[in-house]
């Protein structure tokens, strides 16, 4: 048996509104965190509004797709953490650079800011990304 990632989480201060940012950039269904039945069983056992805006999904519940999971975190991070998530536009190859650049602008005009322009060489290999931010700041790379 080997692992496989379950959830890719985000600390978030409003989850609802980042899973919906999230959705959007992976061309997602409009987040439904809850069901009405799942939401009568959670507050039958005394969760309050507050505990259900806590949480939200971003995902289109394909297995084959990443599913994002955004929570509210309330405490001082000390470390930072030395990861974060590339995404592109094309499937199965390189995006060129005029796909990057129209997929950037689709970004921006969900909420994403661009940080910088990585346009250079690795040896021979040309290399072009965007590094850009979610609506909290979360750093995220279009390539």
């Amino acid at each position: 048996m080997t692992a496989r990632i379950a959830n890719v989480t985000f600390h978030a201060d409003d989850p609802a509104a980042l899973a919906r940012f999230w959705a959007a950039v992976m061309g997602y269904p409009e987040p439904e965190w809850l069901t009405p039945e799942e939401e009568a069983e959670l507050r039958a056992a005394g969760l309050t509004d507050d505990d259900l805006a806590a949480r939200a999904v971003a995902w289109d519940e394909d297995p084959a797709h990443q599913r994002f999971y955004f929570t509210r975190y309330r405490h001082e991070k000390k470390h930072r953490n030395r990861m974060h998530i590339d995404i592109t536009p094309a499937s199965g190859r390189h995006a060129t650079r005029e796909e990057v650049e129209a997929e950037r602008d689709r970004l921006v005009g969900l909420g994403a800011t661009v940080e910088k322009v990585l346009d250079g060489s690795w040896g021979p290999y040309p290399e072009f990304a965007i590094m850009m931010r979610d609506p909290e700041g979360n750093e995220f790379c279009l390539q």
